[in-house]
């Protein structure tokens, strides 16, 4: 994980410590110097003060420097050794960071969602979608069907006290959204939206899936917790069994759905009319 703008201040501050330490005295002793000269004794006083800073400073610097590397060298041997056994910690398998950036949609040509809701997913990328199907992306969406029976167990396997209008609303809001989303203007590619009749194991973001760069984030749906959901990448070049079972799953998903293509015909009549 890349550290933050904070953590990395606070990190060269903490380096260079004694560096900024040593400045400041010897600044402020040349402009009180010509200020109220200091006589000799005191002067070799102060002067034998920065030599000190100095002195310490090296050797702060050396232990920072020291203790970096022995890091380093911990975290590569535990790694050689992890590699060696052929175990994987689940911390280094699933992601830190969550988010897909934009930059990752920046040159698809398609892009496949799915997910129970995807309340969060569709409003953090509407304008990058909208990007993408000017420049003539194909977008396929999954979300669930509507219905009472699985509102009822969403619901129920949700952390809270949520309830089938509850979810039913979250849906009818990425309905409308998608809706705004296949009517940009200016759109060349095309928006289709499943509607899944049964609760997922997981949910997908895919993009560009049938080429060899191909990539997809598997989502873990876990069972009433506030917790993020588990998540992790696929690559096509990178993983040639795991990737095309994955594939193949949004496949059955897709295969499953009540499929809509949107901005829906219907409406598009009327305008016309």
């Amino acid at each position: 994980m890349q550290p933050s703008r904070f953590q990395s201040v606070v990190e060269y501050f903490l380096d260079n410590l004694f560096d900024i330490l040593t400045i400041g005295v010897a600044g402020y002793l040349v402009i009180r110097h010509q200020i109220a000269p200091y006589d000799l004794a005191q002067l070799v006083s102060w002067i034998l003060a920065v030599l000190g800073l100095i002195a310490v400073s090296g050797l702060w610097d050396r232990h920072r420097r020291l203790n970096r590397i022995e890091k380093l060298s911990e975290e590569s041997r535990d790694l050689v050794l992890r590699r060696i056994s052929g175990k994987v910690h689940a911390g280094d398998f699933f992601l830190s960071d969550r988010r897909v950036s934009d930059q990752i949609f920046s040159s698809a040509t398609k892009i496949f969602l799915s997910g129970m809701t995807l309340t969060r997913a569709t409003r953090e990328y509407v304008h990058v979608l909208g990007q993408r199907l000017v420049a003539g992306a194909s977008i396929r969406i999954i979300i669930l069907e509507p219905a009472d029976s699985l509102l009822q167990e969403l619901a129920l396997r949700s952390m809270g006290e949520t309830t089938p209008d509850y979810w039913r609303n979250r849906i009818q809001t990425v309905e409308t959204l998608v809706g705004v989303i296949a009517k940009t203007p200016g759109s060349k590619g095309k928006v289709e939206f499943g509607h899944l009749p049964y609760i997922p194991s997981f949910g997908f973001t895919m993009i560009d899936p049938d080429q060899s760069h191909g990539l997809c984030f598997v989502e873990l749906y876990h069972h009433k917790s506030a917790e993020p959901n588990p998540t992790f990448e696929l690559r096509a070049s990178d993983d040639p069994y795991w990737y095309p079972f994955f594939r193949n799953q949004f496949e059955i998903l897709w295969n499953s759905c009540r499929i809509e293509a949107l901005p829906k015909i219907a409406e598009q009549s009327t305008k016309i009319i």
